[in-house]
């Protein structure tokens, strides 16, 4: 492949950047080099998750082999969505403004036929050029054109490639280890989960995009304790801030009645009344705890699967 080419995460990135030198060709990467021969690097610049049962069961797979689809945190995400807490908004907004960056390096000597392709994903950071001119830019996706350059970001965790064979343009892999950054609500950043039993179904792949990717796997219940219900908290808690005018002043904080803060604050709220929502009272509520039960077994261990779909553009990094 003469040019070149960039998955799953949790950093900032929103200032100000670079452009392509005036002589170079608008497509061309900034300062890269070359991916191996036969490798192919992108970045996701769109993530869709599940907004409803029918979209959640769209975007999942059959994790366990029992020829049901697997997407339980997705059904949840879409239950949480019709409460009117926008889940794919923020998932979008963090993709624009470079706060999750995941990078793809895809190996295939040719994207129609390849018996031996693999498909890693890396937490990227450093976008070049930046997400966002400015402060004050509302749209940002400067780092999506495709001829951007990332740097994998030191210390977030890595796995061993998932493996496939590419027949006719497509793939489905075996089953790995994958991570992912997961965004739950507007005001909290992304949390990275480590996807057990994950696979990935890629369709029509091309040097420059990759235009339907699938991501599949299971978050483990540790994770959940320690990833998930922490960042649904910080979610909330954002969302209580922005709606409710008068926090020190419970039951009613100055909630409107229709307001997203009012709908949580009564789900989860407990006594002494405080206008906050904690771990606590996210963990123990007993919607939440049926909601995000282990689903699957995987690896022998009880997990709660989900399920995305994606697209990718081409970038340029230094894979580990």
């Amino acid at each position: 492949m003469n040019r070149l080419l960039a998955a799953v995460a949790v950093t900032v990135g929103c200032g100000g950047g670079s452009s392509t030198p005036i002589d170079a060709p608008p497509d061309m990467l900034i300062d890269a080099p070359p991916p191996p021969l036969g490798h192919h690097h992108y970045v996701l610049d769109s993530v869709l998750v599940p907004t409803s049962n029918t979209t959640a069961r769209d975007l999942g797979q059959d994790l366990n082999g029992d020829q049901a689809i697997d997407n339980q945190l997705g059904m949840v995400l879409g239950t949480l969505s019709s409460m009117g807490l926008d889940v794919q908004q923020t998932t979008t907004q963090n993709i624009d403004r470079g706060a999750s960056i995941t990078l793809v390096d895809l190996f295939a000597n040719d994207l129609t036929t390849e018996p031996a392709a693999t498909f890693a994903a890396f937490v990227g950071s450093a976008p070049m050029p930046a997400a966002c001119a400015s402060a004050s830019d509302t749209v940002c996706r400067h780092h999506l054109g495709g001829n951007a350059t990332f740097t994998v970001t030191a210390g977030a965790p890595t796995n061993p490639p998932l493996t496939g064979a590419l027949v006719a343009g497509s793939m489905t892999t075996a089953q790995g280890h994958l991570a992912m950054p997961l965004v739950m609500f507007a005001g909290a950043s992304p949390v990275l989960v480590n996807l057990i039993g994950a696979k990935v179904v890629l369709g029509a792949p091309a040097a420059t995009k990759l235009g339907m990717l699938k991501i599949g796997g299971a978050i483990t219940a540790a994770e959940v304790d320690t990833k998930v219900i922490p960042g649904m908290r910080d979610g909330f808690a954002a969302i209580v801030m922005r709606d409710c005018t008068a926090l020190s002043s419970p039951p009613t904080c100055g909630c409107p009645a229709s307001s997203s803060g009012k709908t949580i604050l009564d789900l989860f709220e407990q006594a002494p009344k405080d206008c906050m929502v904690s771990v606590t009272e996210v963990k123990t509520n007993s919607l939440i705890q049926a909601l995000l039960a282990p689903d699957v077994m995987i690896d022998g261990m009880m997990a709660l699967s989900i399920g995305v779909k994606a697209t990718a553009v081409e970038a340029g990094f230094v894979a580990p």
